[in-house]
Order: C-alpha cells, then sequence, then structure tokens
C-alpha cells in the first residue's frame, strides 16, 4: 500500500511511539494524520498505559480502546458499506506473545490486542472487508512507560528487580525502530494476520496455528 495521499488516524500521538508513527507516516507521503475518524485509509491503534494498580483502566484503555477504534474506523474503511479499504496497524507488545510475570493485567491487555488482531484479519478476509490487520508488537522502548517502574507495577512492585534484569539481558529499542516495523506491516500488501515482534536483536514474524478452515497457513 503506497502511503502518498492517504489519510491516516494515530492514537496516542502526542508522544513516544505514536510520534514516531506519525512522523514516519507524514514523511512517507501520508496527506494528513489526525485524531479523529471519517475517510480514512490507514489506523494506528496506539494509546496504551502500564498500571497495575488500576488494572481496568488498563484493560480499558489498551484492549478495548484498539476494539472500540477499529469498530468505528471499519465503518468508514469496509468496503461493503462503501468504504475503500485499508490497513489497520495494532501496537500490542512483547507482553503480547510472552507474559511479563510483573504486569499480569498488562499482558492479558497486549495478549488480547494480538489475539484480535488476528482474528479480525480473518474475519476480514473471510467476509471481504479489504482492510488488513496487523500488529506489531515491540520490545522495551525507551519511553515514559520506562519510567516508575515500581510505582506502575502495583501490587507486583516486588518484582521490579526482575523487570530491570529482563530489560538488561534484552535492551531496549528506539521509538523509530517500532515505527519502520509498523511502516512495514502498512505497506507491504502480503501482510494481514501478522505479529511483528521487534526487539534490539532484530526483528521476527511470529508463528501461531490457525484454526481458520479457509487457509492452510498460519495467520
Amino acid at each position: 500500500m503506497a502511503l502518498v495521499g492517504k489519510t491516516a488516524v494515530v492514537t496516542g500521538a502526542a508522544m513516544g511511539i505514536g510520534r514516531a508513527l506519525a512522523e514516519i507516516l507524514l514523511e512517507n507521503g501520508a496527506k494528513k494524520t489526525v485524531e479523529t475518524f471519517g475517510g480514512i485509509d490507514i489506523l494506528c491503534n496506539n494509546a496504551g498505559i502500564l498500571n497495575e494498580t488500576s488494572w481496568e483502566k488498563t484493560i480499558s484503555i489498551n484492549l478495548m480502546g484498539v476494539i472500540r477504534g477499529t469498530y468505528v474506523a471499519l465503518e468508514q474503511m469496509n468496503r461493503l458499506s462503501g468504504g475503500r479499504g485499508g490497513v489497520i496497524v495494532n501496537t500490542a507488545s512483547m507482553a503480547g506473545i510472552g507474559p511479563f510475570l510483573s504486569c499480569p493485567s498488562y499482558t492479558a491487555s497486549k495478549f488480547g490486542v494480538v489475539g484480535f488482531t488476528r482474528a479480525m484479519a480473518a474475519a476480514s478476509e473471510a467476509s471481504g472487508y479489504g482492510v488488513r490487520f496487523n500488529t506489531v508488537c515491540p520490545g522495551f522502548v525507551q519511553t515514559d512507560l520506562m519510567t516508575n517502574i515500581p510505582v506502575r507495577l502495583g501490587q507486583f512492585s516486588h518484582l521490579t528487580a526482575v523487570a530491570h534484569q529482563l530489560v538488561d539481558v534484552m535492551g531496549t529499542v528506539a521509538v523509530s525502530d517500532v515505527a519502520a516495523a509498523a511502516l512495514e506491516l502498512l505497506t507491504d500488501s502480503t501482510k494481514n494476520g501478522e505479529a511483528l515482534l521487534v526487539l534490539q536483536s532484530g526483528n521476527m514474524y511470529m508463528q501461531f496455528p490457525s484454526f481458520n478452515p479457509t487457509q492452510n497457513k498460519p495467520l
């Protein structure tokens, strides 16, 4: 999918990954990035928090926000209802691939994003929506989410040292690395239902079992 002249919605675009996404879209010819829906071609559901104390808020923003944003955008993008199709990239996390013992609610929300994205990709393909769905799964990213970790972990703050050890082992990635991975998912028309893991050691497309009777390959 060429981005020139396309209209994009990026949630959480004020800072961090969201800002990097908005910038890379504009650099590659997107007509504009907006925070409201209507006549759009691209949606990046990116807004997210880490707060194990306010776990209901974490689930609401990280997972329900993605679902809600997707359904609203799909009303505009779905070719079955007169839309022009498009692509949706949801920001998950490596916590959505393998569980983080220090933040169970955050992990649950990101597992949900990965599962929802893959299910929507299959539903879109089977239904003829003309919309591709992918998810980018960053490792530890140099954003505000990496600050005040004991406070963010709440009742699991006693596992802060474990979290820091994992950061030391895996390293961090820049927001620009995540944006570049998302750009790949946006522009490569062969990508649908993919989960792209973004780590300091390199990027990796995840493999999952498929329960989709219309396909013989994993989504």
